[in-house]
């Protein structure tokens, strides 16, 4: 491995499902240890209910504040807060504040990128839902239905 360094606006842009993304550091770099990616969440806007079968992820809030739900706690994160989402947990988030936020999620194992990647490269129109569900599997990702009420 070698040293990486980023500016501020470097790195693998792509948007998905709407929300743009930055491969900020990929695991090819790391030898597949760690890949980093920033996420600028709309209102509303965030990452359904999941579970990642490789890979554990810890979400960093740069900005805004987030509602998180991992296993079967719930809480609130606002910049500066630190999330751990180990692998087999269920988790999600949902973005609450007015104007974009940004998360940096860190994936370790690195691999998640990849699904970042090709549903990225997908148009608007491709990226629908049952498809970057069923992309999903091949990177150890399954969606969960929506709770019901």
């Amino acid at each position: 491995m070698t040293p990486l360094h980023l500016a501020n606006d470097e790195g693998k842009l792509l948007t998905l499902l709407g929300i743009p993304s930055n491969i900020r550091v990929h695991g090819r770099d790391t030898n597949g240890a760690v890949s980093v990616i920033e996420m600028r969440d709309q209102p509303g806007g965030g990452a359904p209910q999941h579970v990642h079968s490789r890979e554990d992820e810890t979400f960093q809030v740069l900005e805004g504040e987030y509602e998180f739900t991992c296993g079967d706690k719930t809480f609130i994160a606002k910049p500066g807060a630190t999330v751990f989402a180990p692998r087999d947990i269920p988790h999600g988030y949902r973005y609450l504040g007015n104007s974009p936020g940004r998360i940096l999620l860190i994936a370790t194992p690195a691999g998640i990128e990849e699904w970042f990647e090709e549903v990225g490269a997908l148009t608007a129109e491709q990226q629908d839902i049952p498809r970057v569900i069923e992309l999903g599997k091949k990177y150890g990702l399954e969606f969960l239905p929506p709770p019901q009420s």
